[in-house]
């Protein structure tokens, strides 16, 4: 093995464990909130207390794939969070849920943004109807 490949290994280990204590943690943080809390908490992001947990448990999704998708469809995350505070909610959601994380994420890795998209991401059109206004907009 050359020096090269082991270095990103290693990077990967390194990623794969911080990703993993910071899920740990944010489980154990939200484990120890009363349920009212939790409703809170959850309402101020817009989601349900199921859906929190599951944002807390899930590997990727919302937090990472999501944006990386929309940035390599052209479009920025942040201007939708801010100018479509519900679709966004409502992208993040879908997301948590999502079973196809690790699809998704070798998908975007090898930068097959579009390939096999509409088979398994439930976002999809969603993600096509922005893809549009973004174009519209810039057209304008």
């Amino acid at each position: 093995m050359n020096v090269e490949r082991a270095s990103r290994l290693v990077d990967r280990l390194r990623r794969s464990w911080h990703r993993s204590m910071n899920k740990r943690r944010a489980i154990n943080e939200l484990a120890a909130c009363p349920p009212s809390e939790i409703r809170r908490l959850a309402s101020d992001v817009g989601l349900g207390g199921d859906d929190l947990r599951l944002l807390c448990r899930s590997d990727f999704g919302p937090s990472e794939l999501l944006p990386q998708r929309l940035e390599c469809l052209g479009i920025d995350p942040e201007f939708v969070r801010h100018a479509e505070p519900t679709t966004f909610r409502d992208l993040a959601r879908v997301c948590v849920s999502c079973q196809a994380t690790r699809r998704c994420a070798r998908d975007l890795a090898r930068g097959d943004i579009q390939v096999g998209m509409e088979a398994y991401c439930f976002n999809s059109a969603t993600i096509d109807a922005l893809t549009v206004n973004c174009d519209r907009r810039a057209a304008h």
